[in-house]
């Protein structure tokens, strides 16, 4: 089947957008996937994933893959970005490679002259195969050479930190603190300052991991250079500063987001990782189950009124709401968003950064948006009540909002929006979803074997006998020994029937809104985790974690 055709048959584009893509074909002469990336219908995962199963070649998601050493040693770097190429892993004489184009008979005979090894071909997306580059091709010495140097340097220089901060050795330990944590695939890194030693952590899929430890004396100069890339204020150590760092490797820009705040022993450092370069994912991708899935497109695809995605930060409620907004992307459709901060650039979509220093709000950017003729509108969170009450105004008008708010789940978000002003009956009118979400991490499928939990663990969750087969992952060179990879969504979908809306105009409870909810069949949190469990997904102890007082 064409392209066109499976993607349809498949539900990931509808056939409006087919249409758009196939007379911006005509007029280009481009090819059509590339087309369907561009205009931000699919998502380059997407179209991989599905190139590749028409080929019948296996589809590797790089970004829950590690690169084992072994394997990258073989393939010199500037012919894996010659070729767009890049080694995975080797096992009994067969190197797996991941490559964009799988028909490069050309590359496949020169890697097999190259390292003397059968090659086994992977697909996988281009920007995903030079992402993966960049963060494993990291040359240089190791983190304990340079910190070895930085001492050296400290010594000679007496603690004079605007000289020491100049110094090589001191820019390649703090460049490659940063490396270590694209590598891993960390969110944030953080530097702790502790009575005799500065402690380093980085948090993989939702839980920090420790990294390196440095001596005491190396605490200034580390400090002052971020404070120098940051832009921040280096004589000032007794007020918490905030910064921000433009980060390349190779053709990857980052966007760091620093944090100093003050402490007994110094000052502690927290670094938020943007990629902005990374792949926006499908619906499909995030964890819905299908009857979610449904829901979810359903409730996206009305032409007004407002859905929110609540959780606490680090929830995943951006990488939903921006699924959403790639799905929804349309030359037809005038798409605005007003963010704190944008993580990801999108084509066609007009998108805004806050500006609080200059009075430049969620409330003023809405205020201004509605001028601009939008049909869907998303707003990074409902902070305040200004911000409601435009909202609210901007769905009354015929305008779909997105946004996100912090609550424990779906249908807290109904009496929070009370408590911060607004209007039950307004409420009622305008808000037609809520989804609660969390992030679990999955079992490793490498490393992934059958085992029985503990008594104690089943009584808590509620199982009887007749007990399903639990995974875990026992730990693995390619999990980094954690026995997890990567992460999936669990989600709550509380859609807004009649009999919901004649309970907020009457001010209902929280309670018999919950009671009320899952009479109509809501699907907790805690409910949907277990699902996962049972099917091999995740762990039993992953979904507690991230449900515990939610059940």
């Amino acid at each position: 089947k064409l392209l066109g055709e499976r993607l349809l048959e498949l539900g990931l584009i509808t056939p409006q957008q087919l249409d758009i893509a196939l007379k911006e074909q005509k007029r280009t002469g481009e090819l059509l996937g590339e087309i369907l990336v561009n205009l931000g219908f699919i998502s380059q995962d997407v179209l991989s994933s599905t190139l590749a199963s028409q080929s019948g070649v296996e589809y590797l998601d790089l970004k829950r893959t590690i690169v084992e050493a072994e394997a990258l040693e073989l393939v010199p770097e500037a012919f894996a970005r010659e070729r767009k190429v890049i080694p995975i892993s080797l096992q009994d004489n067969v190197l797996t490679v991941a490559m964009a184009n799988v028909f490069d008979v050309e590359t496949i005979t020169e890697l097999e002259r190259m390292t003397k090894k059968l090659i086994k071909v992977v697909s996988a997306p281009e920007q995903e195969i030079l992402s993966a580059i960049d963060s494993n091709y990291i040359g240089g010495a190791s983190v304990d050479e340079l910190i070895e140097d930085s001492v050296r340097v400290a010594t000679r220089f007496g603690g004079a930190e605007a000289a020491i901060v100049e110094e090589a050795p001191i820019i390649k330990l703090v460049d490659q603190l940063i490396f270590k944590g694209v590598k891993e695939g960390a969110t944030d890194v953080h530097i702790e300052p502790e009575e005799k030693i500065v402690r380093t952590r980085y948090r993989i899929d939702g839980i920090l991991y420790s990294g390196p430890t440095f001596p005491k004396s190396l605490q200034p100069a580390i400090t002052a250079r971020l404070k120098i890339m940051s832009g921040a204020n280096i004589a000032e150590t007794r007020l918490p500063q905030d910064g921000r760092i433009k980060f390349q490797i190779g053709r990857r820009v980052l966007d760091i987001r620093t944090s100093f705040f003050p402490t007994i022993y110094g000052e502690n450092i927290a670094l938020r990782i943007l990629d902005k370069t990374r792949l926006i994912l499908g619906l499909d991708q995030l964890g819905f189950n299908a009857e979610n899935l449904a829901i979810f497109k359903r409730l996206i695809e009305k032409p007004y009124g407002i859905i929110l995605v609540t959780g606490p930060t680090g929830s995943g409620k951006t990488t939903t709401l921006y699924a959403a907004l790639s799905y929804l992307n349309s030359l037809e459709k005038n798409i605005m968003t007003v963010e704190d901060p944008v993580e990801y650039e999108f084509p066609i979509i007009r998108q805004s950064q806050v500006n609080p220093k200059a009075g430049y709000n969620f409330a003023e950017a809405m205020r201004a948006i509605l001028r601009q003729d939008p049909d869907i509108i998303f707003v990074g969170e409902m902070r305040d009540r200004e911000t409601v009450d435009m909202a609210i105004r901007a769905a009354l008008t015929g305008h779909l909002v997105l946004s996100t708010l912090h609550t424990n789940d779906s249908v807290s978000a109904i009496p929070r929006l009370i408590d911060m002003g607004a209007e039950p009956f307004l409420i009622s009118a305008t808000v037609i979803g809520v989804v609660a979400q969390r992030l679990v991490r999955l079992i490793c499928d490498n490393c992934k074997v059958p085992y029985q939990p503990p008594e104690d663990v089943l009584k808590r969750i509620g199982w009887q006998k007749g007990v399903p087969t639990f995974y875990r992952g026992e730990g693995c060179p390619k999990c980094g020994k954690r026995g997890y990879r990567g992460r999936t969504g669990l989600f709550e979908i509380f859609t807004i029937t009649d009999r919901i809306r004649k309970l907020i105009n009457e001010k209902t409870d929280f309670v018999k809104l919950k009671e009320t909810a899952l009479e109509e069949g809501l699907v907790t949190l805690f409910e949907d985790g277990i699902e996962k469990a049972k099917k091999g997904l995740t762990t039993i102890d992953e979904v507690i974690r991230v449900t515990f007082g939610e059940f």
